[in-house]
């Protein structure tokens, strides 16, 4: 299951734990958003992720909301959607989707945790 970050004290409270975070920036008007969610639900499951060999949450911010915005704002994203790794609390990988959608930055990320994570 991905869980939703809505606040800043969230925000800080995933990074604190250890393992890998991933977290997706975007916005419910966002068509690029819609797109590559579409492709992830296909591709990627909750179980997907239960073989890497460190604790890893998929977690989601709406920058929007305003308490998304403060998040969006701390983690310096500037583009919806945006992908950013973290591995206990410190950012070790980031891509931006570009628009129109690729599948790219998708794939990068399953090749990133795959051969340099794992």
């Amino acid at each position: 299951m991905i869980a939703e970050i809505h606040s800043l004290a969230e925000y800080e409270a995933e990074l604190a734990k250890p393992g890998l975070a991933v977290l997706d920036f975007y916005a419910p008007h966002c068509g690029p958003c819609h797109t590559r969610a579409a492709y992830a639900s296909t591709r990627y499951t909750a179980s997907m992720f239960l073989c890497m060999p460190v604790l890893m949450q998929v977690l989601q911010v709406n920058g929007v909301d305003e308490e998304g915005a403060e998040v969006q704002k701390k983690a310096e994203v500037t583009w919806w959607p945006t992908l950013v790794v973290y591995k206990d609390g410190k950012e070790i990988w980031r891509d931006r989707v570009p628009n129109p959608p690729s599948r790219k930055p998708l794939e990068s990320l399953e090749y990133y945790l795959k051969t340099v994570v794992a």
